[in-house]
Order: structure tokens, then sequence, then C-alpha cells
């Protein structure tokens, strides 16, 4: 299938040593990005600048109620810091405090929606992580495109290499420093830093299959750590995002121009799992109407 940014919620981050603007998501075109500086210096010479943060509104779509991770090592070449690292936090995430305000903010339970659709009356609670694995890629391509990920998926999955998809279920994929994912014409380090998606983006469908793509934009294991957060809490409180700029079913928490949770805010905090730490991106909260602060404890 081939993707639309027009009805794809892309979650770029720019590297720390790259960054010369905040971390924020916009609209450009119609497409819902979160740039790397060069590209948002690109854009600003046409005048396009972040919008500023807005209620988040629910609009009827699913969110995970227990999300199941499962970390998917892109073939022998990922970088072994990733590949450790990754894994703590694969296992932190879904059990954790940082969790835990999502839950307490987007759960969709008695909420109704904005656009007066059936809510899915879900509640968000801790999940759980299924384990890391390093597949072997049938597609050996260094250049590869969003459909080719997903095919690949499919294929990992069928054969029994990763566990089964369901409606909970998570696919957060690292790749080495050699490959590239080009979705849409954009390009990954050139133009965003990672992205969340579902494979059926046009409605709620019992064998959807969720993913996020963390490319190694070789900018440190903290980069990796905060757009993977970045992902995973916006496939947690979104996990069909689209129509990216155009808010509406099967969407679920979105603000009016299409933003996610973690698009309205670019600093950080700490998440912290016995001796080990993750950076972790903080996101917005209605309660508050401001970004989450402090720092995170697993379990």
């Amino acid at each position: 299938m081939s993707v639309s940014l027009r009805s794809l919620a892309v979650c770029a981050l720019a590297a720390a040593a790259m960054m010369a603007v905040p971390a924020q998501a916009f609209v450009y075109h119609g497409y819902h990005i979160m740039p790397t500086a060069k590209y948002m210096a690109k854009l600003r010479k046409t005048g396009h600048v972040p919008p500023p943060a807005d209620t988040v509104n629910y609009y009827g779509g699913s969110v995970f109620s227990a999300v199941k991770v499962v970390n998917v090592i892109w073939g022998p070449n990922v970088n072994p810091t990733t590949v450790s690292t990754v894994s703590g936090l694969g296992a932190a995430l879904p059990n954790s405090t940082y969790l835990d305000q999502g839950s307490a903010e987007y759960s969709t339970k008695g909420v109704k929606a904005i656009n007066g659709h059936k809510s899915t009356n879900q509640t968000i609670v801790r999940g759980t992580f299924l384990g890391q694995t390093q597949i072997t890629p049938k597609n050996q391509s260094t250049d590869l495109t969003d459909e080719d990920v997903q095919k690949e998926l499919k294929y990992q999955i069928k054969k029994g290499h990763l566990p089964a998809r369901d409606l909970n279920t998570l696919y957060m994929i690292y790749f080495p420093t050699t490959v590239s994912i080009t979705l849409d014409g954009l390009v990954s380090c050139q133009d965003f830093g990672a992205y969340h998606f579902a494979v059926n983006d046009t409605k709620l469908s019992k064998k959807n299959l969720f993913y996020a793509v963390e490319p190694d934009c070789q900018s440190g294991i903290g980069f990796i750590t905060f757009a993977a957060s970045h992902e995973f809490m916006e496939a947690t409180t979104d996990n069909v995002p689209t129509p990216g700029s155009f808010p509406d079913f099967p969407q679920a928490w979105n603000d009016s121009q299409g933003f996610e949770v973690a698009d309205l805010c670019g600093t950080s905090g700490t998440l912290t799992a016995g001796s080990a730490s993750f950076e972790v991106t903080q996101y917005f909260l209605n309660s508050t109407h401001a970004c989450s602060k402090g720092n995170y404890t697993s379990p």
C-alpha cells in the first residue's frame, strides 16, 4: 500500500546536535510532519511556522488498552548500543509511570467523541513487553519504502519469527545506519526521524497491524530513545494516525489540526528502570493544557 503523508501523522525528530528549533510538528501543504532542522529551515523560508499547542480532542478512534511492545531489530548491523538499550526501553515503556499519565488523560471509556462518533470505550492500563527479535530481512535492500517495511513485517509474522499481531500489539522497528526509508518522497534522517502507522488507515479493522519506524540517524542513543518514546505514546493514544491534518474518525486523540500528543511538546524527561535510565519525550496533557513535566519510573 502506498502511504500518503496527507493521511499519515509522521512523527519525525531532529537530533539534539542538529536541532535549531523546538521539536514541534506543523502542517505544510496538508502534510503533518515533525521535520529535521534541515527540512524545517527549508520550510521556514516559505513562511511556515509551528502552530501553538491546542486542546487534544477525541474523534472516536481506538487506543491501546494494554499495549504489547515487540522490538524488531532489522538484521545484524543495528548499532549494538541501540540493540542493548532499546531492550530495556521496550520493557520499561509499557510498565511505567510514563504510561500512567497518558492512561489518566486519554482512555476513551465514557468519552464522547467531538464529531459525535461512537466511543471505543477503552481504558488504558499498563501493558507488557513481548521481547526483542533480530530478524533476517527477506528484503535486503538498504533503500526501503514504507510499503517495503509493511511487507517485511507481515512476512516475518507469517513465518512465526515475530509474535502474532492483535489490536494491542505495537512492533517497534530499529534499523542500521545504512538503511534509508522513503515515505511519500521524504527521506529518513534528511527530512524525518521516525513515524508510526497502521496498515489499515481508513477504518477500525480487527486485522490491523501497528508499527513504528525508528531509523538510525547517527545522532546518539538519546535521540533513539526520545524518538521511540515519542512514537510509543502517540501510537498508544492514536494507533490509526489518519487523516493527518484533518482529524476525524478513525483517529483517536488529536488537536484540531491533527497533531498527536507528543507532537505538541519538544522537551524531555528521564525514565528510570532499575539501574538504567532513558531519555523520553514529554507529551501534552489536557488537564494542565501544557506538556508533562518531571521524570518517570518503571515498574
